[in-house]
């Protein structure tokens, strides 16, 4: 028995009630006594007791009504009932457990009996207690899993792995596909620290991260200082070259106010290519969510042919963005499995036309 627990009790009765506080304080419990219901009702709602005793008929809140306000009540955690009559009839012992009362002892009471009783009620709220404590833990435990599982996959990808175990294998008809590295980041981190190295890629990609979340992209991956994120997937969206053009050039100018302490500003190339792509979850141990096809080959591949400092996108990307954005066209390039392929480079956003 935990020797903290506490008890309120609601007897109007002053011989009854200091017999009764008598008893269970000598049991190590802590006693909380009230002259009559309302009272009773009113310190209950100031420090809600695990426990109540109460009798039936008092002035002001009988006992029944005390037990419906208590189960009534939003409290923490679980209270134990036990009301205390005169009434022997079974018609009263149903509607006492009706009003909320978990256990039923008549007047005049045997000490023996009474903690019995108490001490019944006692395990019942302990083992409610380390229940709560144990779903507490455990949904402690299932938020910490769901914000792994969203860290991991987009939000619509985790749902479909919490209720379906079949492999997920999309073909996705309209996205666009964004990687970023930085120019010669070999170079500049040669002449620091593994510590220093991750520490910067840490700082950048966070900024990235909060870009694509801002512009509701997804982030795909990192691959050692490249960026990968993709618009349209895996919910669709009209305006997936747009979302992505506009965090590219979001993440050009994070980068232009961005002080890495390295001798030379840190400068981006960023290839984007437009089409159809698969997606999917693959892997057993280590589950990632990925894209494949000729567009994420050509959007890596024009980053790869890219300018430092430039945004490079792929003609399939400049139809869907020549209306609204500044581009110019820089040539041909080779990009595996489409030939040779058309290329501009983005340089902003046109002014809105009134």
């Amino acid at each position: 028995m935990d020797a903290a627990m506490r008890v309120l009790i609601a007897e109007d009765d002053p011989d009854s009630r200091a017999l009764l506080q008598r008893i269970l304080e000598k049991e190590r419990y802590r006693v909380t006594a009230a002259d009559n219901g309302r009272a009773a009702w009113e310190a209950f709602q100031a420090a809600p007791c695990p426990l109540v005793i109460t009798d039936w008929l008092m002035p002001q809140m009988g006992g029944l009504e005390l037990c419906r306000k208590i189960r009534a009540a939003k409290t923490s955690g679980y209270v134990y009932i036990i009301l205390v009559t005169a009434r022997e009839a079974k018609e009263d012992l149903v509607q006492a457990m009706d009003a909320g009362a978990n256990d039923y002892v008549t007047k005049p009471y045997d000490r023996g009996e009474l903690l019995a009783r108490v001490r019944s009620g006692t395990r019942i709220v302990e083992l409610e207690q380390q229940l709560s404590e144990k779903n507490r833990l455990l949904s402690q435990e299932q938020e910490k899993s769901q914000r792994l599982l969203l860290s991991i996959f987009p939000s619509a990808v985790a749902e479909r792995l919490k209720q379906d175990a079949s492999p997920i294998a999309d073909c996705v008809e309209e996205a666009t596909v964004l990687f970023a590295d930085i120019h010669n980041f070999a170079g500049l981190a040669a002449d620091r620290s593994p510590l220093q190295v991750v520490g910067l890629l840490k700082e950048v990609f966070s900024r990235f991260d909060r870009l694509a979340e801002r512009f509701g992209l997804e982030k795909i991956k990192t691959i050692g200082d490249t960026y990968m994120a993709a618009s349209g997937v895996p919910q669709p969206r009209p305006d997936h070259a747009e979302a992505a053009a506009d965090l590219a050039l979001a993440m050009q100018r994070e980068m232009m106010g961005f002080d890495a302490g390295t001798r030379v500003p840190l400068r981006l190339r960023i290839g984007i290519d437009s089409g159809p792509v698969i997606a999917g979850v693959i892997g057993t141990a280590r589950l990632a969510y990925d894209l494949w096809g000729e567009t994420v080959v050509a959007a890596e591949q024009v980053k790869t042919y890219g300018l430092p400092g430039f945004i490079q996108v792929t003609e399939a990307a400049w139809q869907r963005l020549r209306d609204k954005y500044i581009l110019e066209e820089r040539g041909e390039f080779f990009v595996q499995g489409k030939g040779a392929v058309t290329t501009y480079l983005l340089t902003g956003r046109r002014a809105a036309v009134p």
